[in-house]
């Protein structure tokens, strides 16, 4: 206990000082159970105090990241209203990105004096156009 209280007096606790908004890490997240920025729940409606504490600039885009479970989106939308009001205009929606790659067969070039191979063009069909008599 006198070691917590030792370690708080020096200022060796961390605390969070900064948020990040941009697109990988960023700090506002919109959850089913309300708005989050960091760890710390907060109020739509004192979203854009927070950043003004942190000296945000008004024309700065803000990730707000959407949580997997979201399927509502009138909150985050509110939120966005929110932000609106404040003077801040570029609010940006954002999720998780997921991306997969999958080799594909694509053949191997036989060697490197061996000839490319032929190229194929797509031959337009030639359209007819009946005359009226016909």
């Amino acid at each position: 206990m006198a070691l917590c209280a030792t370690l708080l007096i020096c200022g060796c606790a961390s605390t969070h000082s900064a948020i990040e908004l941009d697109a990988q890490h960023p700090s506002i997240r919109q959850t089913s159970t309300g708005v989050m920025i960091g760890d710390v729940c907060v109020k739509p409606t004192e979203v854009a105090s927070y950043l003004d504490d942190f000296d945000v600039p008004h024309d700065r885009t803000i990730h707000i990241l959407l949580d997997d479970d979201v399927k509502d989106l009138r909150p985050a939308r509110f939120l966005m209203a929110c932000l609106a009001r404040a003077g801040y205009t570029r609010p940006v929606l954002v999720t998780k990105r997921h991306a997969e790659a999958v080799a594909t067969g694509r053949k191997k070039p036989a060697g490197r004096g061996a000839a490319p191979a032929a190229q194929h063009r797509a031959v337009p069909k030639k359209i007819r156009y009946k005359r009226a008599s016909e």
